[in-house]
């Protein structure tokens, strides 16, 4: 394909550009070919553009301009909304046309006219013809123009209003919360005023009874001095048949006795506490524990409450529950004199007048179960209560004491526990698996939080136990949100072994008659 550069020429005379001038006629000819209008941004680079292609020519025009120079770097641009133009002006204040403009510094270069032509002024020409047409589009892009900004005035129009109305309610609801807590300050501004004049009067009757009991104890005072006073002059001795002189050397000798006893005594005292405090030092830990214990008794109970903390810091140190006492469930058998207590697990026991707890041996009965608690090291058993529990027949004591041979529901259930409880959660354990549970176990004092946590969150588990004691925060936190999440899980407050497997068991009978259901 055969292309042909065509010469850039001028607007209005034809004359072919210099060289200098050409970029700029071309910038001229880029610019009104797309729109003669520009936005400031575009107007602002043309300006930028057009001083460094006009500066090229700077010497010439100083040759031909001698009286008046013209420094083209200076000259500015903008629109001419009337003829929808852009126009010139030169730092004289002669307004030209972009394109007559260039068509003027083309003549001054060529030649063709002087410097006093250069700066008459001319009005700029007005195609007739043309201009109806140019004015027409110029005013449709105008509307066009007027009607998107009018859009997008509405719009921000009607963000505003929104902000408003949202600022409104929020300022609203700030003066409701303002006024209430305007009324409450005020409410409790009245009882400190009240307590104020409470306290006032108390004080006054405070002030008023201490000086009633300071009168009181002026005349107590005076009353036992007096009677002191009595005692003294009753007691006074007679002195008319005391002998004036008397011999002392065998008062002082019974004083230098005495102090010589003292300092013995005093002796013996020192070396004595060298003496505990030499085998305070020797003594074991385990004597003192010994010595510890055995002066412990009924009077001095209430000062032994520090073992407490003992107790908790040493089941942190080994990770277990030092538990001496649990409960148990069982009924009675009168051998003769004597009565019996047999458990679940059909272990007798010898029930003793302490083990009876206080209940009336006429009140004992073999035909309802009791509940007691057994020392775990001494096997010693203690009554609570009776149950509302009969015993039947030994069939049935057998099947109360297994429970359940069968599994409670055909489906294999999977429960989480978790608890620091240890010989708590055993027994409870060993229960639900004779119901066909499966349980898992999980204690906080041997495995991590995160751990503990992730667990809770596996969906395998039908109905997770978490027990407050023992359990921390994050674990508590995590259960509570899983139960919004519509998971099973209870928070207990330190359940029994009962109360465990009654829980289960609950949970689960309500997940299987919501899955009949369904």
């Amino acid at each position: 394909m055969r292309t042909s550069k065509r010469p850039i020429k001028s607007g209005t005379t034809g004359k072919k550009l210099v060289d200098d001038l050409k970029p700029f006629g071309k910038l001229i000819q880029t610019t009104y070919r797309n729109d003669s209008l520009l936005s400031k941004p575009q107007l602002a680079k043309f300006s930028q553009t057009s001083r460094v292609m006009l500066g090229t020519i700077q010497k010439q025009i100083d040759t031909k301009l001698v009286q008046c120079p013209l420094d083209v770097t200076a000259i500015t641009y903008c629109h001419d909304r009337r003829f929808m133009k852009l126009m010139a002006i030169l730092p004289s204040g002669e307004r030209y046309r972009v394109d007559e403009l260039v068509e003027k510094l083309n003549e001054l270069l060529l030649g063709d006219i002087t410097e006093a032509t250069f700066y008459q002024q001319q009005q700029p020409k007005v195609l007739e013809k043309s201009l109806p047409n140019d004015i027409s589009d110029k005013t449709k892009r105008a509307n066009q123009t007027l009607k998107q900004r009018l859009r997008q005035l509405t719009e921000s129009k009607l963000q505003l209003t929104q902000q408003y109305q949202q600022l409104k309610v929020a300022l609203s609801q700030k003066e409701k919360a303002l006024c209430d807590q305007m009324l409450l300050n005020q409410e409790l501004t009245q009882k400190l005023e009240t307590v104020c004049e409470t306290n006032a009067t108390y004080q006054f009757k405070i002030k008023k009874q201490q000086q009633e009991m300071g009168a009181i104890r002026e005349q107590v005072r005076k009353k036992q001095t007096k009677i002191k006073q009595e005692q003294r002059t009753q007691l006074k001795p007679d002195t008319k048949h005391i002998c004036p002189k008397t011999d002392n050397r065998a008062l002082y000798k019974k004083i230098a006795d005495l102090q010589l006893k003292l300092s013995l005594s005093q002796q013996h005292q020192q070396q004595m506490q060298q003496m505990k405090t030499t085998q305070a030092q020797q003594i074991s830990r385990s004597e003192r524990i010994r010595q510890l214990t055995s002066e412990l008794n009924q009077t001095c109970v209430s000062e032994y409450h520090p073992l407490l903390r003992l107790v908790d810091k040493y089941n942190q140190l080994v990770s277990e529950d030092v538990v001496l006492w649990h409960q148990i469930q069982g009924r009675l058998v009168h051998d003769g004199d004597e009565w019996l207590f047999i458990d679940r697990q059909a272990n007798e026991y010898l029930l003793t007048s302490e083990g009876m707890n206080g209940l009336l041996v006429e009140e004992l009965t073999t035909a309802y179960y009791y509940s007691a608690r057994q020392r775990l090291d001494t096997k010693f058993i203690r009554l609570i209560r009776q149950l509302n529990i009969p015993v039947t027949n030994e069939r049935d004591v057998v099947k109360q004491v297994h429970e359940s041979v069968e599994p409670m529901i055909e489906a294999n259930y999977q429960v989480l526990i978790i608890s620091w409880w240890g010989e708590t959660v055993k027994n409870a354990t060993q229960k639900l698996k004779r119901l066909g549970i499966k349980v898992v176990w999980l204690d906080p004092s041997d495995v991590n939080n995160d751990k503990i946590v992730h667990e809770m969150h596996k969906p395998q588990y039908d109905f997770q136990l978490i027990v407050l004691r023992g359990a921390h925060h994050e674990i508590v936190t995590a259960a509570h949100r899983l139960r919004r999440l519509g998971r099973c899980v209870k928070v207990a407050n330190n359940p029994g072994v009962s109360a465990m497997v009654s829980f289960v068991r609950e949970a689960l009978k309500e997940r299987c008659d919501h899955q009949t259901r369904v």
